[in-house]
């Protein structure tokens, strides 16, 4: 990934300006070239990657490109292509500042055109939606929110990042919906397999469709990118994924088809692996509800776009808009491990629900079911504590876990990234 900042206190010479602009030109050429020559372009290029991959960086607030032809367009252009559509689709990169500013700017966007606005948001669980109701009527604190959705264990990543959003939804009063399903129901497909689900749970499955070839190979990229394993591995991997898609589908499809739904512009916040190529959530909401949609996707600037569009078998564009945004600079962004942990259980330590693929935890082999007693010898009881352990030890540092792995305690190094990462 390539970093380009500016700022007012140190700005380049005109030389170096030319020089880094002709790297990045040098850059994009050999990009393109190599995937050509290694045959990872299996089709022609879309029409409108030309224009979108000539931007110079760093880029500005609003490069906004209309597919398929690439148009760049305002957001005030945006906002009038957003008329008259039910449901918007805005993909993000969690942790990414910029695009949640964003999604801001279109919620309160559509507000000052009139529109009766929903939020929903894959952060939250349908199970929440008592919690969610309570914040959106200004009956909870911030602290008490945090609280009561488990924010740091069920979601996890830094609450500032969404902040805006939250504070937004509350001070307006607009329904805020809670899309995801159990992760717990999740965790045992990808454990089991649909197949391998209890009666009781299977009952709990929404309607599922994994017959689309085109999602298969996407998922499938990401898959094998990130894992390898066998092709049974795999397949319970594309039902956990199938499953988050399919129940965030239906709860937002639930919710139109409700009287308080009636009359709303639904505006979902997920990550762009739910959006991108209407793979994840649109089309098999639009199964359920066939009423008008549009997908807003945000990608960073060169890392996330070169990912994207060069997965070309997609049948339809990568969305109906792509929001370019600059990368963020290493130093804003905080080291993590790659867990993500059950709600607590009550007894000491924390209990790893999932483990992310090329993860600093997957390499260090950390699996799900270890319960994490302490980091760099301080007891965890709260996620917000191995937050600021890592922050302080900083990027590149090896830190020593202490955990619970089947009654027996053991001790782990996990190595963080350099900051380049």
């Amino acid at each position: 990934m390539l970093y380009h900042r500016v700022d007012g206190v140190c700005k380049p010479g005109r030389s170096a300006v030319i020089m880094n602009g002709m790297g990045n030109l040098c850059l994009r050429i050999f990009l393109i070239l190599f995937l050509l020559l290694t045959g990872c372009v299996q089709r022609t290029l879309p029409v409108w990657f030309s224009k979108v991959h000539g931007r110079s960086t760093p880029l500005g607030p609003e490069e906004i490109f209309r597919l398929p032809e690439g148009d760049l367009i305002s957001f005030a252009e945006l906002l009038e292509n957003l008329e008259g559509t039910i449901v918007i689709f805005v993909g993000e990169s969690h942790d990414q500042g910029t695009q949640h500013q964003n999604q801001l700017r279109i919620l309160q966007g559509l507000q000052e055109r009139g529109r009766e606005v929903a939020v929903a948001m894959e952060m939250f669980e349908r199970s929440q939606q008592p919690i969610l109701d309570r914040w959106s009527q200004g009956l909870l604190t911030e602290e008490a929110f945090l609280k009561d959705v488990d924010w740091e264990n069920t979601w996890g990543f830094d609450y500032s990042l969404y902040k805006g959003i939250l504070d937004e939804v509350k001070g307006r009063r607009l329904k805020l919906l809670g899309l995801n399903v159990s992760r717990d129901l999740v965790r045992k497909v990808a454990e089991k397999g649909i197949s391998g689900l209890s009666p009781e749970d299977r009952q709990k499955l929404p309607e599922m469709d994994l017959s689309d070839p085109y999602h298969r190979a996407y998922i499938n990229r990401i898959y094998t990118g990130h894992r390898g394993g066998s092709a049974k591995d795999f397949e319970r991997f594309y039902e956990a994924q199938c499953l988050w898609d399919e129940g965030m589908a239906e709860a937002l499809s639930d919710f139109l088809r409700s009287p308080e739904g009636k009359g709303k512009t639904v505006v979902v916040f997920a990550g762009n692996g739910h959006v991108v190529f209407d793979f994840g959530i649109p089309q098999r909401f639009y199964r359920r509800t066939p009423y008008p949609f549009k997908t807003v996707v945000q990608l960073e600037w060169e890392k996330d776009l070169l990912e994207e569009v060069f997965f070309t078998d997609a049948p339809r564009p990568l969305a109906n808009f792509l929001w370019l945004t600059n990368p963020v600079p290493s130093e804003e962004k905080r080291p993590r491990i790659g867990i993500v942990f059950k709600p607590k259980d009550g007894t000491p330590g924390l209990v790893i629900d999932r483990v992310i693929p090329a993860s600093p935890a997957e390499k260090a082999g950390l699996l799900p079911g270890d319960r994490l007693l302490s980091v760099e010898g301080k007891d965890i009881a709260e996620v917000k504590e191995i937050h600021e352990i890592l922050s302080r030890k900083g990027w590149g540092s090896e830190i020593t876990l202490t955990l619970d792995r089947q009654g027996s305690v053991k001790e782990m190094k996990v190595t963080l990234p350099p900051r380049m990462d």
